[in-house]
């Protein structure tokens, strides 16, 4: 499975899921190509800013992370998005590129700016469409590595009924103890 996690997703209001507002992508790379130290990462809200560049022409590439690369930091459920927006202001010419894919942003996405004396880039990333995801951990004895699924897949739903199977036994063998 690839796409990007909003890591803000535990606490997403259930408008999310029905696609109604885009929400701002937590943790993606934002870097001046032409001024590496200047990079930042988008906050919780998706929002990132850029401060003081001098007036000249840069460009400005947006990468996000591997859902699979983000389950140590994140808890087990979140929202993975299938579609995303860069919105790019404070620039000679505001910037909007819709429709991206998870692809595109995994691999980079290059965004050119012109900006004026001292300008401060700011902006946001977000989602349009998402799914809710739950981390299934690699079973004992099993070759498939943890990994997530969409909430109420039949992997998903497999593993929630087996796993409160096991912890039945597990009950029962303490109870017999």
């Amino acid at each position: 499975m690839r796409g990007i996690v909003l890591l803000v997703l535990a606490l997403a209001p259930s408008g999310l899921c029905r696609g109604e507002t885009p929400h701002g992508i937590a943790g993606v790379d934002v870097l001046v190509k032409q001024r590496p130290r200047d990079s930042v990462i988008t906050d919780g809200r998706g929002n990132f800013a850029i401060e003081a560049l001098a007036a000249g022409s840069y460009t400005l590439t947006f990468r996000s992370r591997k859902a699979e690369d983000l389950h140590r930091s994140t808890s087990d459920k979140v929202i993975v998005a299938t579609v995303y927006s860069i919105k790019v202001e404070g620039v000679k010419r505001p910037v909007l590129k819709a429709s991206l894919t998870s692809d595109q942003l995994l691999a980079g996405v290059d965004v050119a700016v012109d900006c004026g004396p001292g300008a401060r880039i700011r902006g946001q990333v977000s989602a349009g469409a998402s799914k809710n995801m739950v981390w299934l951990p690699q079973e004992p004895g099993s070759n498939i590595p943890g990994h997530w699924v969409e909430e109420g897949s039949p992997e998903a739903k497999a593993a929630l009924h087996h796993n409160s199977h096991q912890m039945s036994i597990q009950e029962l063998r303490q109870m017999q103890r």
